[in-house]
């Protein structure tokens, strides 16, 4: 969708495939991880007419820092505007639905970006798997070094997606992820509809082996031990 913003044309995404992950850890840095405190302090509080309202105040501050992001204009600019409602059309024509669009997604596995067939491998760790030990503990030591560092969930993304999303008839080799590497900015240009995939499948098959771990002489696993597939049910950023 093309619009103008401050006599300047710009085109604002309206699908995933429309936003690569490197904008995603962009976002999230400079306004998802406040929309995700954000979202949780309102889901602690109790119900009632404030929680309410701390909702919809929640929703302008999510529009207008997505907004903001997408244009290149700052949220003070767009609270100050005097098309406040214009800016709420437009986002929600093209915006707004785009975090929600992450939840929703039917799952795929085999994808053809630049010219060429990607698959995601998962982290199998039984006899004849596809994918080699070494990568899942590669990933489990990316995920633990990020969460010390205090980073967000899409920023794991980017070397999971180096890891897991392999060319077909590609193997994973531990170069991948070296700081730098072609491979890891290859991965930022990686369109998040297919991120996004990543990310689910993931979440789904590492659930898949606590629940088979655990089913061998083991209770169920505790909804709490599972892995959530979103930061907020809120879906902040």
């Amino acid at each position: 969708m093309k619009v103008f913003v401050n006599n300047t044309e710009v085109t604002l995404p309206t699908s995933l495939s429309e936003i690569t992950l490197g904008q995603r850890i962009a976002y999230h840095q400079q306004y998802g991880a406040d929309l995700d405190k954000m979202a949780a302090s309102i889901l602690n509080m109790p119900d009632g007419l404030e929680k309410e309202l701390e909702i919809v105040e929640f929703h302008f501050e999510k529009m207008f820092r997505t907004f903001a992001f997408f244009t290149g204009t700052t949220v003070d600019s767009l609270k100050e505007s005097k098309f406040i409602d214009d800016i709420a059309t437009i986002y929600h024509a093209s915006l707004a639905t785009l975090v929600e669009d992450e939840e929703s997604m039917e799952p795929q596995y085999e994808f053809t970006w630049k010219g060429e067939v990607w698959t995601i491998h998962p982290p199998e760790l039984m006899n004849g798997s596809q994918m080699k030990f070494g990568a899942f503990i590669d990933s489990k030591q990316v995920v633990k070094d990020m969460a010390e560092l205090g980073r967000g969930k899409w920023e794991y993304m980017l070397p999971l997606c180096a890891i897991f999303l392999q060319k077909k008839g590609e193997e994973y080799t531990e170069d991948m992820l070296y700081e730098g590497s072609d491979r890891l900015k290859l991965m930022e240009d990686l369109p998040m509809d297919i991120a996004a995939q990543v990310g689910f499948f993931l979440t789904d098959t590492l659930n898949f082996y606590i629940s088979t771990l655990r089913s061998s002489g083991s209770p169920e696993p505790k909804e709490e031990d599972r892995i959530p597939k979103s930061t907020t049910t809120v879906t902040a950023g």
